[in-house]
């Protein structure tokens, strides 16, 4: 079948812009889907079960969270900074102040707390609230990068005390993440809080300790289409000038452009590297960067089939060039909807 008529440039420039429409809508599709991806460590629930093994009931702390503001947030980093109250509702004759502000936040570090604000309830009811300041990361998933919502997580202990004898309680309507909270770039879809306790082993059949935890999570959503309009848009544009650059008729000239083009994508692999977060396992815009790459490869190889030294006809090098840009514009498609669609489903 005669294809001659496909690198026209009317044709290409109808192909380009049906592709990028229906590009610009899977990853619209994609940004309005909530995908929030993350694991929070594991908090062990306090049954009746676990009360008996331990012999008697631990002193229950109500414990309520303000995530008062984000200071600095950061997700490309897992970088978070954030203004925060603090409370405790107990009883001082089962738990002192000292003990009970000897608390901390794993992977965390408290840069500013305030002096305990008491307040006495009853004779045996004592309210103490912190105002702190706490810098801290998460186990984030980029799996979805740069199209990813997220599951943060902070997590509450105290290492002075036995889950045996304290366990801190907090109630749905005591973790408040007010609405005024502002994000850059994103949505706070949710949150909530997990109480109970963890376990440390040194060995499979020693407990080292039990300590009282709460696990504290928002989750956000990205709003934001800059990062990934700044990370796609060139990447695109290369791939459409590579394809245009296939039908320039002076095979010099085409290879001067081809190898531009080439040198071009290596050194922006490298700038969105540098965009990117530092993990050890591939993210989506890796596989994007792959299938370009890949991409590359095969019209380059076809670009040289332009060469006098191969014995083909002209009408036989653009016959082969249509074909191979069809086949390329319908592997593009196939892979994006993969990567918006089945991918982004079975990551979350």
């Amino acid at each position: 079948m005669n294809m001659r008529w496909f690198i026209t440039l009317p044709a290409q420039l109808s192909t380009m812009l049906l592709s990028m429409a229906i590009i610009v809508f899977f990853f619209n599709k994609s940004l309005e889907r909530f995908n929030p991806l993350g694991k929070g460590s594991f908090v062990m629930k306090v049954t009746p079960e676990v009360v008996k093994k331990w012999g008697h009931e631990p002193t229950h702390v109500k414990t309520g969270f303000l995530l008062h503001e984000f200071i600095r947030f950061d997700v490309t980093k897992n970088d978070f900074l954030i203004n925060a109250i603090l409370w405790f509702e107990f009883d001082p004759s089962k738990i002192s102040l000292e003990t009970l502000g000897k608390f901390s936040f794993t992977k965390g570090d408290i840069l500013k707390q305030s002096d305990a604000v008491v307040k006495k309830l009853s004779d045996n009811l004592s309210f103490a609230q912190y105002y702190l300041r706490i810098q801290f990361s998460s186990v984030l998933d980029y799996t979805l990068f740069p199209i990813n919502d997220h599951k943060v997580f902070l997590n509450l202990t105290n290492n002075m005390v036995d889950a045996e004898s304290i366990i801190f309680d907090v109630a749905p309507k005591d973790y408040v993440v007010p609405k005024y909270v502002f994000l850059s770039g994103w949505k706070l879809e949710s949150h909530e809080a997990k109480a109970g306790y963890t376990e440390y082993k040194l060995s499979e059949d020693q407990t080292v300790s039990q300590q009282p935890k709460v696990l504290f999570s928002i989750n956000i959503k990205k709003t934001d289409a800059r990062q990934l309009m700044i990370i796609l848009f060139p990447l695109f544009m290369l791939f459409y000038f590579f394809i245009f650059s296939l039908f320039i008729k002076d095979y010099g000239l085409n290879m001067q452009l081809i190898f531009t083009n080439l040198l071009a994508f290596m050194a922006y692999t490298i700038v969105v590297q540098g965009m990117s977060p530092v993990v050890g396992y591939f993210m989506l815009i890796d596989y994007l960067m792959l299938f370009f790459l890949a991409a590359f490869f095969v019209l380059g190889v076809v670009a040289y089939v332009g060469d006098e030294n191969t014995g083909y006809s002209p009408e036989k090098v653009d016959n082969i060039r249509a074909w191979t840009v069809l086949f390329v514009y319908i592997a593009l498609i196939v892979v994006m909807y993969y990567l918006t669609n089945v991918y982004m489903v079975n990551a979350a």
